[in-house]
């Protein structure tokens, strides 16, 4: 009985089989729970299902990527060659990885990494954060990053008393000691044609100091009003490129419901769940 696993177009996207898994229905009809793939795992994201699978597919491997050391590694084959049944079939490499007479076909996914906006540091609480791109093991990266500029909320204006070339003083404490000296902050001041941010060494509660490289010419002027801005680094999923191996779900800082999360879309066994058209 398939309860709650249907195969059809009520599908579970969260059910993320191993690489080289055959199309659902013959993956189920072969499987026989042995837990080989799950013990020979390098990284133990294998995992035997619950219910997710439906009473049919009770204990049959899926992946987990919040679980283990790390993700499905690109350079790893051993579950399929340990697998007795081959619903897991074994594969070479190359085939793994898109290489050799397999370059047409490219690689082989086993799903696709989608970022929640809403949990995503840089995009909802604009927070520095680019995890998820720098551990990306495909090169090309699949995850990339579009830069820009937010305005930090301050209770209080920011409103200069005396100023140099590379240090502020304000009007009133408004800031927090060193909260702003981590490189991803940059001052801005108003009224200014040339409106090139200056990147924040250092601040104290109602003073600031920037990189001495690019210093303000000519300095602010008593009165001048200030604005804080942080760098992020917003990041974008390529569905091209991604191969759902998860590194980047686990790597993830939001460590509750993780802001980048892999599902079955566009997995290689299935070509009824592909996302894009093929060119």
């Amino acid at each position: 009985l398939r309860i709650g696993g249907n195969p059809g177009p009520n599908w579970n996207a969260r059910l993320v089989r191993p690489p080289g898994s055959l199309p659902e229905q013959q993956f189920l009809s072969r499987c026989i729970k042995c837990g080989q793939c799950m013990r020979i795992c390098p990284t133990n994201v294998i995992h035997p299902a619950g219910l997710t699978a439906g009473l049919e597919g009770l204990w049959t491997p899926v992946l987990n990527f919040r679980i283990g050391t790390s993700g499905c590694q690109h350079n790893c084959i051993a579950c399929g060659h340990l697998c007795p049944t081959a619903a897991i079939r074994p594969i070479s490499l190359e085939e793994r990885q898109g290489l050799g007479r397999h370059v047409e076909q490219g690689p082989i996914k086993i799903g696709t990494a989608f970022i929640d906006r809403g949990r995503c540091l840089p995009w909802a609480m604009d927070r520095p954060c680019i995890v998820c791109q720098e551990n990306c093991p495909v090169s090309p990266k699949a995850i990339f990053t579009r830069e820009l500029f937010n305005t930090v909320r301050i209770q209080r204006p920011l409103v200069v008393k005396s100023a140099d070339t590379t240090r502020i003083e304000f009007q009133s404490d408004a800031l927090a000691a060193n909260q702003f000296a981590t490189g991803d902050y940059f001052c801005f001041v108003s009224g200014r044609p040339e409106q090139r941010g200056r990147q924040i060494t250092a601040n104290t509660s109602r003073s600031l100091t920037v990189d001495g490289k690019f210093p303000f010419e000519p300095p602010p002027q008593p009165q001048d009003s200030v604005s804080i801005q942080i760098r992020l680094q917003q990041p974008y999923v390529d569905p091209k490129r991604c191969i759902g191996c998860g590194i980047c779900e686990h790597e993830c800082p939001v460590r509750g419901k993780r802001a980048i999360r892999v599902t079955a879309e566009n997995e290689s066994r299935a070509r009824q769940h592909a996302l894009i058209l093929q060119s």
